[in-house]
């Protein structure tokens, strides 16, 4: 049963207006509307641009049950749709869907789909943002009573991750073996600029000293114009539960070959081997690869790169997309 760890299902009016604004995603604006159009007729029919600028359209609901349908091609069996809180965003400002309601709709989705395939295809994640009044009851109740099976936690939006009030959260979830995903990457949408700094594993370091038995994954395993690989290795070490994903990082476009050199290597290192986790950070890189291309490229692409080939055994592929997964989000024990 594979299983993509790292995925999103939020729509575009989940981002603040001011960055859609800026990058021409304002879809109410009748220019931004206008040139969406005209980018669309001059697209071959079914490009991967083509199809993601349809997918930018699209409500919730219609995006969950298009994930849906990829992972059917790719074979993937189970995925996590991790919400986003974008309101307080310190780069961008302007108005945003309502958090509670785009946990309404998120909660809607997810049941519809778990509902159509008569079993569980998706594991929602409801975001944690310290700057939200109540977003500890918030979130606590989205995790009791709203179906929801982990916390994500995005850092760029403008707080580090020992803010103090998150502790609350981080007790709970420590407390019911509950699962968190948080980005740790030099980069991020829509953070920007002096924000990246603000995912630094570094900021885990005194949370897990105060938690050690948190469930948390680092993700991105970024070591994209950073040096943070190795203390995110550290902490894997260090720590029983701490994990890391291979959802989108630049380098998989513009060094293929060092950057599944490196997922070899991770995935052949005591301990290491065992918290390494797939995702493809679905949607977001959906102009470049489909659920199912991003997975060729560990089955079969990787061997194929001239000056580097890479290729991972059928064990390190299963260990990659079901073993780690499955333990991560506590199923092995359900």
């Amino acid at each position: 049963m594979k299983i993509n760890c790292h995925c999103h299902i939020f729509s575009l009016d989940c981002v603040p207006l001011d960055f859609r604004k800026r990058f021409l995603l304002d879809l109410k604006n009748p220019v931004h509307s206008l040139v969406h159009g005209l980018v669309r007729k001059i697209l071959p029919d079914n490009s991967l641009l083509d199809d993601w600028f349809e997918l930018v359209e699209m409500p919730i609901f219609e995006i969950a049950h298009r994930l849906a349908e990829e992972m059917d091609e790719a074979g993937i069996e189970m995925a996590t749709p991790l919400m986003m809180d974008m309101a307080f965003c310190k780069e961008f400002r302007g108005a945003t869907k309502g958090f509670e309601a785009q946990m309404d709709e998120t909660q809607s989705a997810v049941e519809a789909v778990n509902r159509k395939y008569n079993r569980t295809r998706m594991l929602p994640f409801v975001a944690a943002d310290p700057n939200r009044q109540n977003v500890v009851e918030l979130v606590i109740e989205a995790l009791n009573s709203r179906g929801f099976k982990g916390v994500k936690i995005y850092p760029v939006m403008g707080f580090t991750p020992d803010d103090k009030r998150l502790y609350p959260i981080y007790e709970y979830c420590e407390g019911n073996q509950i699962p968190i995903t948080a980005h740790c990457e030099n980069g991020g949408i829509p953070g920007l600029g002096e924000y990246y700094h603000l995912a630094d594993p570094k900021y885990w370091g005194p949370v897990l000293r105060d938690f050690p038995s948190l469930t948390l994954n680092l993700a991105h395993n970024d070591r994209t114009g950073s040096d943070w690989q190795p203390e995110i290795a550290g902490l894997i070490i260090k720590y029983p539960h701490v994990y890391t994903d291979i959802s989108y990082d630049t380098e998989m476009l513009y060094t293929p070959g060092a950057y599944f050199k490196d997922i070899k290597r991770m995935l052949r290192t005591p301990k290491i081997q065992d918290r390494l986790l797939y995702g493809t950070d679905w949607y977001m890189g959906r102009c470049l690869w489909t659920e199912k291309s991003y997975l060729k490229w560990f089955t079969t692409y990787s061997k194929k790169i001239f000056w580097c080939q890479v290729e991972f055994t059928d064990q390190e592929i299963k260990r990659l997309t079901e073993d780690n997964p499955r333990s991560f989000l506590g199923l092995d024990s359900a």
